[in-house]
């Protein structure tokens, strides 16, 4: 089957293979372990897990302050170079998730990596080596806590975890453990002087305004949420939606959150034919964010100042 398996997928084809083998790659030393590997540029040869410090470039691949962007891949019927193990015939992988995509735990970058190995189309023979399919960005998102003695990132965590199959008895398990860390001495409201800023900063920028999403006007909506953008593009403005319309709803309508369709749409409470939660294609936003933003609807949406008792505050 040299055309089936005999290359990387076009659409995915950035992952860069050095000759003959994978890039690093999270492995454990058992026989049936080269039937498939969890890679990943940033994983250090040996190395069974990724601790990446916020906008370390070695491992984080977006600038955004506050999130980690960290690429990840697949290979199955990896080169052993210690002879531990040979290819076999594989039928089935799987990329462990919650399911539906509706709840709130499942990860939808799992769900893109699944879809990515899927165009390797299996069955894989015995003589397919080295097929690898990537990356993928995994997106973690630091928290952020707010207390008395001010506001803190907190690290994210989350585990890649694939399972593999094959005839015979052929099976393979690996897992990859991520960690995104805040960089020493970073501060999330440091550069804060508003609510809003600090909506623009930890909850828009992370999620909403990406490439495909809000950074502009897009094919299916006219809402940018770009810093300095979504104050003018969100309140007292009317949806583009059609049935919200209907009902009198703008996107954010000042001292009302109840008429708000933003709020509608990241709590996830549509009426027919008012579209998806948002943000699309990721999970639910946090119920801290989400309080902070109907906080900020509630009080009137204001362009500047804070919002007394959630999220950033002024500076004594």
């Amino acid at each position: 089957m040299p055309e089936r398996m005999g290359r990387v997928s076009a659409l995915l084809a950035g992952l860069a293979l050095a000759a003959g083998a994978p890039p690093h790659a999270a492995r454990a030393d058992k026989a049936s372990e080269c039937l498939q590997v969890i890679t990943a540029p940033a994983l250090a040869p040996g190395a069974k897990q990724i601790k990446c410090v916020d906008n370390d470039p070695t491992c984080d691949v977006d600038a955004t302050v506050g999130v980690c962007r960290i690429e990840v891949g697949v290979c199955v019927n990896a080169t052993d170079p210690a002879g531990r193990c040979a290819p076999r015939e594989l039928e089935s992988f799987e990329v462990a998730n919650v399911q539906p995509d509706t709840d709130a735990r499942h990860v939808f970058e799992f769900m893109t990596l699944q879809d990515a190995v899927n165009s390797m189309a299996l069955p894989a023979d015995a003589g397919d080596v080295d097929e690898c399919v990537g990356p993928v960005e995994m997106w973690l998102p630091l928290e952020v806590k707010i207390g008395k003695k001010g506001a803190a990132y907190k690290k994210f965590k989350q585990t890649v975890h694939g399972t593999v199959a094959g005839i015979d008895g052929a099976h393979d398990v690996d897992t990859l453990p991520i960690q995104c860390v805040p960089a020493p001495g970073s501060d999330p409201c440091a550069q804060v002087t508003s609510t809003l800023e600090h909506l623009e900063q930890h909850v828009f920028a992370p999620t909403c305004s990406r490439d495909t999403c809000h950074s502009g006007p897009q094919s299916d909506h006219s809402l940018t949420l770009l810093p300095g953008e979504a104050h003018l593009n969100l309140v007292g403005v009317m949806p583009d939606n059609l049935q919200a319309r209907l009902a009198g709803k703008l996107r954010v309508d000042p001292g009302h959150p109840e008429n708000s369709f933003l709020l509608d749409k990241l709590k996830g409470e549509l009426a027919e034919n008012e579209g998806q939660r948002m943000p699309r294609g990721l999970g639910k936003l946090p119920a801290r964010e989400i309080a902070l933003v109907e906080a900020w609807i509630a009080a009137g949406a204001p362009a500047t100042g804070y919002v007394a008792g959630i999220g950033c505050q002024a500076t004594p």
